[in-house]
């Protein structure tokens, strides 16, 4: 589904065969836009995106070579507005809500940006085919019409996906096989006889490795951690149970369906053991010192682990390969890591809506900025420049891999660029970088390909107006109890607290959503036959 071949063939030629005219009316190709008349004043098209704004002044050298190009394509510039990473999630739908932001393309993700809520708000502008096949041509040949259709709702098109690019931004521990080594070498010498814990493929495994190293090693930590990261736990919940969560619905994935009963919307935090045992387990890693006793001592997780001061960090498939892994080479190249990933029978892919491009309801100039976006995705030079930056400043070709390094003399906080440009990339134009650990990438890839479903909540419309308040009460029930079950602070039993736990979403009104989106579901399975 991500890789369609033929479609990317045909945009190799057609890019090959695409040139911008001189003419007076700056008309661009006959081939791509239909001779668009784009003459006057230049427009400034602004892009929205997360990430904490650059301040070393190289993006604005990458933006005038871009704007170059813009300026002779379709008359326009790009301008980038950046909402930092300290509390993204709530600065942007604040920016959304205000409207005090003259911008035009807007960064969106139905899992992590709220982009269906924001849709309902009326914050994106609803794009209809005609506007997409004139103004977005290149781009719109390439969607296929069930992927504009997860794109849609009440038929009408918000969205742009970024359907043509492989990610795994699947969470799992990232640990030491050295320090696993430590262990049964030093438990098997003790007992006389070998004593193994192998590579870590669950939660049991990651326990006993916990409990042995802690024995050997009583004053280290095992993860540093800053007491408010929960991502485990549904992590475990998705490793214990074939649960697929709706991750529209909020990071804590409290509503989903189990694989084998897929026809019921269910909350495994509500029924069933799992959260139970989660407690139960994260309450004795407590006591056992797995993290910290003082949160508020809390430094960086990634340095201790690194320097050995610790033996695992929470991370994503591609934190591991492009991040941990190598930067592990350089501060201990004789340290092996492995990488525990969650829900080791029940991975999903990536949807193709994680990453989508919208065009803002207020945006002055709609026409022209899906016309810049459509170039940005689809021109290979300008592809380059908004992804990695100027040849030979922040990147070059090494022609034998066919990969990219960095030149000599590089120092990223003097030549790097922030343009985070993860709202629309293409297989096809991405480029491998020579820094990161692809051998153990295409190991893990290996291994989700044999098992990875799609994720199957793209083409249902959890418009969820009516319930956002109900939603948003539940999900602070959450930000209560998750957290203190995930580090086991709290003084009553793991039973006691799950069960404080439960009446408080009863509460709050999670079976009433848990209800709406019932309807939803069977509805939408009425009309798409699925």
């Amino acid at each position: 589904m991500k890789k369609k071949i033929i479609a990317l063939v045909m945009t190799a030629v057609m890019m090959a065969s695409t040139i911008a005219c001189g003419t007076d009316k700056k008309a661009v190709s006959d081939f791509q836009y239909r001779n668009i008349d784009v003459s006057g004043p230049p427009v400034t098209i602004t892009y929205l995106t997360i990430g904490d704004k650059p301040i070393n002044g190289m993006t604005e050298k990458v933006l005038e070579k871009l704007n170059e190009l813009l300026l002779k394509k379709v008359n326009a510039k790009l301008d980038i507005y950046y909402i930092g990473w300290n509390d993204y999630l709530e600065n942007y739908n604040k920016t959304l809500s205000l409207g005090n932001v003259n911008v035009d393309l807007i960064a969106a993700g139905s899992d992590w940006l709220d982009a269906w809520p924001n849709a309902a708000n009326g914050y994106f502008m609803p794009l209809s085919e005609e506007m997409l096949r004139t103004y977005c041509p290149q781009t719109y040949r390439y969607v296929s019409s069930m992927d504009w259709d997860c794109c849609s709702y009440d038929g009408k098109i918000y969205f742009i996906p970024e359907n043509e690019y492989t990610q795994w931004i699947n969470y799992g521990f990232v640990y030491r096989l050295d320090n696993v080594k430590q262990v049964e070498k030093s438990k098997s010498d003790e007992i006389g006889e070998d004593f193994k814990i192998g590579e870590i493929q669950d939660w049991d495994g990651l326990d006993r490795f916990f409990r042995n190293y802690k024995e050997l090693n009583p004053d280290k930590l095992l993860w540093d951690v800053d007491g408010k990261e929960t991502t485990q736990a549904l992590g475990y919940i998705m490793s214990e149970s074939n649960y697929i969560p709706i991750y529209e619905l909020g990071e804590y994935g409290i509503w989903g369906i189990f694989k084998n009963a897929h026809s019921q919307i269910v909350s495994p935090y509500m029924s069933g053991n799992y959260l139970i045992n989660y407690a139960k387990l994260m309450k004795r890693w407590n006591e056992l010192g797995v993290w910290r006793n003082d949160f508020k001592d809390y430094k960086d997780n990634y340095e201790a682990f690194y320097n050995g001061e610790t033996s695992v960090v929470l991370a994503t498939t591609e934190d591991y390969y492009t991040t941990i892994q190598p930067n592990m080479q350089i501060y201990q190249p004789e340290a092996k890591l492995k990488f525990f990933w969650f829900g080791k029978d029940n991975i999903l892919k990536t949807s193709i809506l994680h990453g989508a491009m919208a065009v803002s309801s207020k945006s002055k100039n709609p026409e022209r900025a899906l016309m810049v976006y459509d170039i940005l995705r689809n021109d290979e030079e300008c592809y380059r420049l908004i992804r990695y930056g100027i040849e030979g400043v922040q990147y070059q070709i090494n022609h034998n891999k066919d990969m990219l390094e960095k030149p000599s003399g590089y120092n990223d906080e003097k030549d790097g660029i922030t343009t985070n440009f993860w709202w629309g990339r293409r297989d096809i134009f991405e480029k491998a970088d020579s820094n990161y650990a692809w051998d153990e990438y295409n190991e893990l890839k290996t291994e989700y390909n044999k098992i990875a479903i799609d994720y199957p909540w793209d083409k249902y419309r959890f418009m969820t107006t009516n319930i956002n308040s109900t939603i948003q009460a539940v999900t602070k029930v959450c930000d209560k109890y998750i957290p203190e079950i995930t580090y086991g602070r709290y003084d009553r039993t793991p039973e006691a607290e799950v069960d404080e736990f439960r009446k408080e979403l009863q509460a709050a009104g999670i079976d009433e959503v848990k209800n709406y989106l019932q309807n939803i579901y069977d509805s939408d399975k009425d009309m798409t036959g699925h």
